[in-house]
């Protein structure tokens, strides 16, 4: 069958938004289909959703969170508006209340509010090393303050973080400073990208530098293979208070694929 989507572009990341309804276990079928074809060059995919009281939903194609998804989600949703507002609260997965999002329309830019992280745990020793893993809800981060290693590292440093802590999907943050490599690990669609950039995964690195500071605000740039995202965090009394994350978007125009499941 045809279905409508349109294609989000938020420092690389390539984000599929299918804008036509279907049943959410179809959802990982639907995803893989889009994520295989090399014309798109889509790293994830968002369902976007009616809900029966009229407002709008964005569901992630393994139910996670994805912060630059929910960022290309409101920038979406002003785009669509006749008021296009600046300010918008956005419905996605992974997150258990809105989360206002900025708009630039002229700028091209989204930032938006991101969820608190739930803690920071120490995963067991791999290849010798302990590593510190960002909890949020919807989504883990692992942080390695090195270059990035192979993809048998990746795959043993997340397979040991699942046996202390159920996550939908799971990212491993290589760490150089400013420069960030994110590689992603979805559960329900089994996809593991080497991400041109990732969002929530840069709050998490931004979490995890700001770890032991106590009061102000935080404002680090993370330069990433697909361009450049800007993570903020709030703290007091060594608490977080509030996180924020940023950059550029693009959005397409609408098009039609055809999908067989």
């Amino acid at each position: 069958m045809k279905m409508r989507i349109r294609r989000a572009d938020p420092a690389g990341n390539i984000t599929i938004f299918v804008m036509d309804q279907a049943e959410r276990k179809d959802y990982a079928a639907i995803s893989r289909q889009l994520l295989v074809r090399e014309d798109l060059g889509a790293e994830q995919v968002g369902f976007v959703e009616q809900k029966e009281d009229g407002s709008t939903h964005m569901q992630m194609m393994g139910g996670e969170f994805c912060g630059n998804a929910t960022r290309s989600f409101g920038y979406l949703m002003s785009m669509l508006s006749e008021e296009k507002p600046q300010e918008i609260e956005v419905d996605v997965s992974g997150s258990a209340e809105p989360l206002k999002t900025e708009v630039d329309l002229d700028k091209g830019t989204s930032r938006t509010q991101m969820p608190l992280p739930q803690d920071i745990v120490t995963l067991p020793p791999v290849q010798g090393e302990e590593y510190k893993m960002v909890v949020f809800e919807g989504v883990c981060h692992i942080i390695v303050e090195d270059a990035p290693k192979s993809q048998e590292f990746v795959n043993e440093v997340i397979a040991e973080a699942e046996k202390i802590l159920d996550c939908d999907a799971y990212g491993v943050m290589f760490l150089e400073g400013e420069k960030m490599t994110p590689v992603v690990y979805v559960r329900e669609t089994g996809s593991m990208v080497w991400e041109s950039s990732c969002g929530s995964g840069s709050m998490g690195a931004a979490v995890y530098l700001s770890r032991e500071k106590d009061n102000g605000t935080y404002v680090y740039e993370l330069h990433q293979p697909g361009g450049m995202i800007e993570a903020t965090v709030e703290k007091k009394d060594g608490k977080t208070l509030q996180c924020k994350m940023g950059g550029p978007v693009e959005i397409s125009e609408e098009m039609t694929v055809e999908i067989t499941w």
